[in-house]
């Protein structure tokens, strides 16, 4: 009776393609965008940590405004190293580690929770909706006199303006960041030698731990 071998060894990865496959503009026109896929999942995850990096920069130059600002008003300089040297310690650091996110592949087994806009056009309706609220409730709750008093008038300018600041650091530069973090990885992957190298590294080990899902699409 002939003797039958078995050969065990691990099974065949779901990954024949080229990187520039997954990659491909075309796969992900056709592709749903709910699909699940390796690569998404990188960049959603990179796109997430590099917008809240960038938040903590927007934040630490608010901080340094803020200190002009009040620096300015109360004609003293207490306020700016109180505010502006910790603002300007913020976003250096903040810049460091967003250097780091964005040339890395990120944990994506982490997650990062986002409760703010993921697009561009949500934040700025989101921002549009806080703006109109703010300037109603000043035209609602200020006397007449508020209107014919320039400094009071200048104040609520100065006011405004850092609100705006704020909003665009906090908001809408990370949903923006965020809402192109597929197109980013793909740019990124192109131009980078390093960083592709690092996908291709990812691709030849890389398994789907829940079926036989495909690297892509981006």
């Amino acid at each position: 009776m002939p003797r039958v071998s078995y050969q065990t060894g691990p099974a065949p990865l779901p990954n024949a393609h080229p990187l520039d496959y997954w990659l491909s503009t075309e796969l992900s026109t056709i592709s749903p965008i709910s699909a699940r896929s390796r690569l998404r999942e990188i960049a959603d995850a990179r796109g997430s940590y590099m917008g809240a990096w960038a938040a903590g920069i927007g934040m630490g130059a608010v901080l340094v405004l803020l200190g002009v600002l009040l620096a300015v008003r109360f004609d003293t300089l207490v306020p700016l190293p109180s505010l502006s040297l910790p603002g300007a310690a913020l976003s250096v650091l903040c810049c460091v580690f967003y250097g780091r996110v964005r040339d890395r592949l990120p944990n994506t087994d982490r997650v990062l929770i986002n409760r703010g806009p993921g697009s561009l056009r949500g934040a700025l309706s989101f921002v549009a909706f806080i703006l109109i609220t703010f300037l109603a409730l000043i035209a609602l709750t200020a006397k007449p006199a508020t209107w014919q008093d320039p400094a009071t008038l200048l104040m609520l300018g100065a006011v405004l303006a850092f609100l705006i600041c704020l909003l665009v650091g906090a908001i809408i530069v990370p949903a923006t960041i965020m809402g192109r973090s597929r197109e980013s990885l793909r740019n990124k992957a192109a131009n980078d030698p390093r960083f592709r190298s690092l996908l291709e590294q990812d691709l030849a080990i890389w398994r789907d731990p829940h079926g036989n899902a495909g690297y892509g699409p981006l």
